[in-house]
């Protein structure tokens, strides 16, 4: 082939040369690329087919969206950050799922042409089977970073563009979806592939910190580790919860043979990397069972208290790893009635979440819901308060043809039938109407629902979770709600705090900053405070609309929200200092840790030092300084 060729027309050749007359390019295009043309080939595509960006539609589209949300939440910051560096550069850019579907996107300019504002929409489906040879196919296929320029692409209408591409790979090891930069000219060489890859690399690190590990564990050959590229999730009793693609590679593991604990991967006791993550002990050095040997830095992610962390203890490890399964709502005493109230959903006894609006009663029964037996059924919700008393009565029951004017032909199950085999949650029963109350009853008794006109009955079998903020036992006594029913539904209550009597408000208010921001920023110690000592009338809700709010506010560049960033109203509400705060100080924080150990340890002096990582002698000290205030 003639080197004298600028590399656009080394391609055209070697695109003729592969499609007129059946040669094989060597050297010149990708292999990724060579085994796509083949497998259109193999489909018998025409090269001069019409290619018609097509959308899903909206229904469906939907179900992707949903199916894909962490990958969307883990991608929307380094998207963004993406976007705002090649925006002047002409590129578009898209992030997709595993099958092509694009999920997201960034036009490029409105002097784009025609293909490319086709193309780069949500909805539209860029698989290799829609659209042929690309960028992202091949990344998605292969399973590493790959760019398409002009003629590399199969269909003759995309050779206008030039596309690279990087696969996004989860913690347990397999492809799910690609980020994609695209534009009309060439590309500029290296720096686009370079590109998609550090924001894959972004968005599977965000991945990994989706799974809550208790420790993240950082690999390195170096005593000071120069990346972050190398990350291992681990949970409460060193289980291996994810890892960074890197990992994998570098000590030779695929997703099917991975080791699921620490110990399998190191040889060390994952007590030791425990107390190197407290900073008891300097960072490890652990060999693989292959002879590499790696500098290990831990650090804790999710701790509960720093005596729970010890990882040497069954009972210890196993309270620790059934506190890990469900959110902290930010009270102790909240947070230990809940694995009661599991026990109550899998013995099939109703839970009734009791609270004020806004507090995450929702959260609470989706909560049970998932960690109950019944977590492989649906979650059906419905907010009594929230639909009209016309509706509510088809909403529950379901109704059959004809059942009333304007009744949907075929019918509709209800909620009710829609839950069985699952949890139905009623929402707000407290406006639930009297007539549906009775109706509600006879289902709860008999198991058995009718549709509204259906003249028999369907038998179901489902978990029931309700909730109110009001006062059901006044709402009995002043004849608007049936005190039979009331019996029926409140087999476990369950309380909710609002915010502000919440005993550790202060570790919920870090916990939900980190969730709201997706752990890019930190409450300042001023912001912390203001928000620990405002009443929070609007509960979590407000909580997480004032975060959000925050967010905005906040520069990029910003990595604490300060008070500036808050809404005025937190900002100039007064502070309360008559609310008790159990844990807003240090000496409160050290005395429970200390009366804690004491207790586990049946008061044994040098057990409980040995568990707090320090000395009897010290540990003495601070016993007769909280004698001396109490």
């Amino acid at each position: 082939m003639n080197t004298q060729l600028t590399p656009l027309q080394r391609l055209s050749e070697a695109r003729k040369a592969f499609f007129q007359d059946g040669n094989i390019p060597n050297g010149i295009i990708d292999e990724a690329i060579l085994n796509s043309w083949k497998r259109c080939i193999a489909e018998h595509k025409s090269v001069t087919e019409r290619v018609i960006y097509e959308t899903v539609p909206c229904s469906r589209f939907n179900e992707i969206k949903q199916k894909n949300q962490n990958l969307t939440n883990a991608a929307t910051i380094p998207i963004e950050q993406l976007h705002r560096t090649i925006s002047g550069a002409g590129y578009a850019l898209l992030l997709t799922d595993r099958q092509g579907h694009a999920l997201c996107t960034y036009q490029a300019n409105a002097h784009s042409g025609r293909v490319l504002k086709q193309a780069f929409r949500p909805g539209v489906n860029l698989s290799e089977q829609y659209i042929g040879t690309s960028a992202m196919s091949c990344a998605l296929t292969a399973g590493r970073p790959v760019a398409v320029s002009g003629p590399e692409h199969y269909y003759t209408t995309n050779q206008s563009l030039n596309c690279a591409a990087a696969p996004i790979i989860a913690p347990y090891g397999q492809v799910i979806g690609s980020i994609d930069i695209t534009r009309e000219h060439s590309l500029a060489p290296g720096s686009a592939l370079s590109l998609v890859t550090q924001c894959a690399r972004a968005i599977e690190h965000r991945l990994i910190m989706q799974l809550r590990p208790y420790l993240i564990l950082q690999l390195s050959w170096q005593q000071v580790p120069t990346t972050n590229d190398m990350l291992i999730a681990l949970g409460p009793e060193g289980e291996i919860l994810g890892m960074t693609p890197k990992v994998r590679e570098v000590i030779g593991l695929t997703a099917s043979h991975a080791p699921k604990n620490f110990q399998e991967l190191f040889d060390l006791r994952f007590g030791e990397l425990v107390d190197a993550a407290r900073g008891q002990r300097p960072p490890l050095l652990g060999r693989t069972s292959s002879g590499l040997s790696f500098v290990l830095n831990p650090t804790v992610q999710h701790q509960t208290s720093l005596i729970e962390g010890t990882a040497t203890c069954k009972d210890s490890k196993r309270h620790l790893s059934a506190v890990e399964s469900v959110p902290d709502f930010g009270d102790a005493t909240l947070n230990k009635q809940i694995p009661l109230a599991l026990r109550a959903v899998n013995k099939r006894l109703p839970v009734l979440i009791l609270g004020e609006t806004g507090v995450g009663k929702e959260v609470m029964a989706k909560t049970l819901h998932e960690q109950s037996d019944n977590k492989t059924g649906e979650f059906i919700a419905i907010n009594c308060a929230a639909i009209p008393e016309t509706l509510i009565e088809s909403e529950l029951f379901g109704y059959t043809e004809g059942a009333y004017t304007g009744a949907r032909r075929g019918g509709a199950p209800g909620k009710i039938e829609q839950a069985n085999g699952g949890t139905l949650f009623l929402d707000e029963i407290g406006d639930m109407p009297l007539t549906l109350q009775s109706r509600l009853l006879r289902v709860l008794e008999t198991h058995e629902v009718s549709r509204l006109g259906a003249g028999k009955t369907k038998s179901v079998n489902f978990q029931l979770i309700c909730a109110t903020h009001h006062d059901l036992a006044s709402a009995v006594a002043q004849g608007a709600f049936r005190d039979d029913l009331l019996y029926r539904i409140q087999g476990m209550p369950l309380r909710i705090p609002p915010l502000r009597e919440r005993s550790r408000l202060q570790a919920f208010l870090v916990e939900q900053c980190s969730q709201v921001t997706q752990a890019t920023r930190q409450l300042s110690f001023d912001a912390l405070k203001r928000m620990e000592n405002y009443p929070w009338p609007g509960n979590v809700r407000e909580l997480r609309h004032a975060l959000k709010h925050a967010d905005v506010m906040a520069d990029d560049s910003d990595h604490l929200i300060d008070l500036c960033h808050l809404p005025t109203e937190i900002v100039d509400s007064p502070p309360q200092h008559s609310r008790k705060r159990y844990s807003s100080t240090l000496k409160a924080q050290e005395q429970h840790m200390i009366e804690a150990a004491l207790e586990k340890t049946d008061g044994n002096i040098s057990k409980a030092a040995k568990h707090l990582g320090i000395g009897r002698a010290t540990l003495y000290r601070k016993i007769k300084e909280i004698q001396s205030i109490k």
